[in-house]
């Protein structure tokens, strides 16, 4: 069976002793009485017991119980942030004990102070948010509460305070100037001490109601097995049988309904007008003023706090109080504007929580996708609030907001995955580029590889700055951009080297047009520009290796060209160079030119002149010197006739015969 606790009375007469039960693993205490019964309730649980004993149950333990955990979690939960302190709650005799155990001792009246002020203020919003079983306000409408200070490890406090709280008090009455720090004695533990003035505990001295917050030891505290110590119940049953017990009874009962009607009277507004509703209208319509506009977080706070404040100012109302109609409408109205306020504070804690995400970017995709579902889930809080609360003017101004924000960082995210995507397309057109230079040698080659190259710088290019992806893509930026202009360069070289290539070709081709047509100045002109072009075309380029070898056939054809160009122009004055040479009625000789070809017949005694004057000295004749000058002077004009005309001239003798032929290649006279 689960760990059970039953409260119960002391005996009314002190003469009845209490028995220990251990009933499971719980303990009760067990009032002997001369009567019999038949069992303990506990927790709803009946428990057989034997023997005439009774249980007087405490009729409110399971509520003061129940109230004091709920209390004592809220509490330790408004003071979290403080690792180091332990809170625990008790309510004994009608007042709420709160104990704090601390692992640093405040040493001097300030810091004792600030451990108070901290403990009433928690103390204060726990009580604000647990409901409060009304049998434990006074006749004043209070709650008696008694703060206790102890260091962890010890079993003495060393500092107490008393509190007397009441819905909407503040705290500020727990901390007057009244402070003592002497010990404390026995007058001030009387329960007549003043609300609000410290006491220092010496360490010997533990109060009687503080010993009962600890937990019990479970061993020292009831024996092992189900025990029960027999009593004397004979005894007390002859001395209760001379008790007045009707006068005794009527006692009881007019002072349970003097008590009731006490209760009810001090209840608030229960005549004239209810102030109540005016304070929390007030508190209302503060909250809802501070939230208007562009509320800060602690405006939305504080208008919480108002609005607590109204709700537990007008729960206390009982039900037979004439404004208590009214009042339920009120709180209904300002339970909701509680609960549409809670749904705006959740939502505005996401929105802090994904701004904080947002900053120092750039961030991981999977990190701004989280952001964009806090901002997601925000939007999707404030929708809860609906269109007819007082705070609908807030919301749409929070939700513009939040959208906004939510499509900012959804334009982040496609921006990062854009980025990334240039950044994986920038990488593989750079590996390809790279393949690409590595092996080109055409200009089609090389030209792939320029496209791969800005390909990549362009993808580099897109991607923006603040992005995850910059930060690996910046310093490629410099490399691929100088690959880029790198390649241009090349491939700028090879077209240049292919048009100069290809117009040498052209030119060359419209050359040989030109010889063929016997157009030798024309051919001459074209196979100058096509050496020209070959000679032209860059080193290092497709194109080099072959104007070379083009280069030696070029030449050669443009000096033919050229040797034909001036044997068309010799032709064109050789009849009259011939006409010089052999002049109509010198009787020297005769001429005739058929196909750029010259032929001279010499006349008698010349050809003989002629003959000896080419041939070895050893062989000539004795002439007359008149024809030896004239012979000496139509040789030199038949050799510079050739030279000049480069033609080949022929000399026949009077009767036809071969004698000799001039070839200017050779700078002399030829036998056959």
């Amino acid at each position: 069976m689960a760990n059970v606790r039953i409260w119960a009375l002391e005996p009314l007469v002190p003469s009845i002793q209490n028995s220990i039960v251990q009933v499971g693993q719980g303990l009760a205490i067990i009032s002997q009485t001369p009567w019999p019964v038949d069992g303990v309730f506990a927790n709803d649980e009946r428990f057989a017991l034997d023997g005439p004993m009774a249980v007087s149950l405490f009729p409110h333990a399971a509520a003061f119980e129940q109230f004091a955990f709920t209390l004592e979690t809220r509490i330790q939960a408004a003071i979290s942030a403080d690792a180091e302190t332990l809170v625990r709650c008790r309510v004994q005799h009608q007042r709420l004990l709160v104990l704090a155990e601390e692992a640093q001792i405040a040493t001097d009246d300030d810091a004792r102070n600030r451990h108070f002020r901290r403990l009433a203020i928690a103390t204060r919003q726990g009580l604000l948010e647990t409901e409060l079983p009304e049998t434990l306000l006074n006749d004043a409408g209070q709650l008696p509460v008694r703060f206790y200070l102890r260091q962890q490890g010890e079993t003495s406090p060393y500092a107490a305070r008393r509190w007397s709280w009441q819905p909407a008090d503040a705290v500020a009455d727990l901390f007057d100037a009244r402070d003592s720090s002497a010990s404390l004695t026995e007058e001030e533990q009387s329960p007549l001490e003043d609300s609000g003035a410290l006491v220092l505990l010496p360490s010997a001295l533990v109060p009687r109601e503080l010993q009962e917050i600890d937990p019990p030891d479970p061993e020292a505290a009831a024996p092992a097995t189900t025990t029960i110590i027999p009593p004397l119940w004979q005894k007390y049953w002859q001395q209760c049988r001379t008790w007045p017990w009707p006068k005794i009874g009527a006692l009881a009962a007019s002072g349970l309904v003097a008590g009731i009607l006490a209760y009810g009277v001090t209840r608030p507004c229960l005549v004239g007008s209810c102030p109540r509703r005016q304070t929390a209208h007030e508190l209302s319509e503060t909250a809802l003023t501070r939230l208007d506009k562009t509320p800060t977080v602690s405006d939305v706070a504080l208008a919480q706090g108002e609005l607590l404040d109204a709700i537990q100012l007008l729960s206390a109302v009982p039900p037979w109080s004439r404004h208590y109609d009214a009042i339920q409408a009120d709180l209904a109205r300002y339970r909701s504007q509680l609960a549409d306020l809670s749904w705006v504070m959740d939502a505005q804690d996401l929105a802090i929580q994904a701004a904080n995400n947002s900053q120092d970017p750039p961030h991981p995709i999977p990190h701004w996708v989280e952001v964009h579902l806090l901002w997601q889930r925000a939007i999707a809080t404030l929708q809860r609030v609906p269109d007819s609360s007082p705070l609908a003017a807030l919301v749409q101004t929070k939700l513009s907001e939040y959208e906004a924000n939510h499509q900012v960082i959804g334009d982040r995210i496609q921006a990062e995955k854009d980025a990334e995507a240039n950044l994986n397309a920038a990488l593989q057109a750079g590996q390809l580029a790279s393949t690409r230079t590595e092996t080109a040698v055409t200009l089609p080659a090389w030209e792939l590889a320029q496209q791969d190259w800005q390909a990549a710088v362009n993808a580099l290019r897109r991607i923006p700055q603040g992005t995850l992806a910059y930060e690996d893509a910046y310093p490629l930026q410099e490399s691929y951009q100088r690959q880029l202009v790198t390649t241009r360069t090349r491939v700028n070289r090879e077209k240049a080297g292919e048009r100069t290539y290809s117009a040498a070709v052209a030119e060359a081709q419209l050359a040989q047009t030109a010889q063929r047509q016997s157009q030798w100045t024309v051919a001459v002109r074209h196979w100058r520009q096509a050496v020209n072009g070959v000679q032209q075309v860059p080193k290092e380029t497709a194109h080099h290796s072959e104007a070379q070898v083009l280069l030696n056939v070029y030449q050669g054809s443009l000096e033919r060209a050229e040797v034909n160009l001036r044997q068309a122009v010799a032709l064109q004055t050789l009849e009259a160079d011939l006409a010089q040479i052999c002049p109509a009625g010198a009787a020297l000789c005769t001429y005739t030119s058929i196909n750029q070809q010259a032929r001279i017949t010499l006349l008698a005694p010349y050809d003989q002149g002629v003959m000896r004057s080419i041939s070895p000295p050893t062989n000539r004749l004795a002439q007359p010197i008149e024809v030896v000058e004239q012979t000496h002077a139509l040789v030199q004009g038949i050799m510079q006739l050739g030279n000049r005309s480069r033609l080949s001239i022929e000399l026949y003798d009077s009767e036809g015969r071969f004698i000799a032929e001039y070839k200017p290649e050779y700078g002399g006279f030829m036998k056959r």
